[in-house]
């Protein structure tokens, strides 16, 4: 079995779990901060879609969860990617890899926060990859502190659930 069928299996494993808890909402809500947490650090998924379960949990509540969920997935990015920085930075041998970086690190000084703050509340992207890029130019700290990228973070996730909260109540789907 390949390593994405099992990701994909665990995933489906958690998913489900996940729905067979929505009777008991302190449950569904711990449940859906541990994926929001995990989504920004491992799991290549959007999980907004745990939004739309149990219709019976207040919604701004969710998405509450579902922005310090983020955040404090964002703070343990922030502290790998000071962690692994040197190590990225040894692939610049390469000239194609260097340019990358040097192009990518040209924005995210440049823009920073807004442009965070911009990709993360796109409802749907998937966190983990420009968590990761943000942390690893962040040049040990000195772009972006710990506490900006954490409040970046925490607002981009309000204002995506915020987002995908519009859409739902468009859509005429019960919150």
């Amino acid at each position: 079995m390949s390593v994405w069928a099992d990701i994909s299996s665990f995933f489906s494993g958690l998913m489900d779990w996940l729905s067979q808890n929505q009777a008991d909402p302190a449950t569904y809500l711990f449940v859906f901060f541990i994926f929001c947490v995990l989504a920004a650090i491992i799991l290549p998924i959007p999980i907004e879609v745990a939004l739309i379960g149990d219709p019976g949990i207040y919604f701004p509540l969710k998405v509450l969860v579902l922005a310090f969920g983020k955040a404090t997935g964002a703070v343990a990015v922030f502290f790998i990617g000071e962690k692994i920085e040197e190590t990225i930075s040894s692939f610049q041998r390469w000239g194609w890899f260097r340019w990358l970086l040097q192009k990518s690190e040209k924005f995210v000084r440049r823009y920073g926060y807004y442009a965070l703050f911009v990709i993360m509340s796109i409802p749907f992207m998937i966190d983990t990859i420009p968590l990761y890029i943000f942390s690893l130019l962040n040049k040990e700290g000195k772009l972006l502190s710990l506490r900006g990228f954490a409040l970046t973070n925490l607002l981009a996730g309000f204002t995506r659930g915020t987002i995908i909260g519009i859409i739902i109540y468009v859509l005429g789907y019960p919150m």
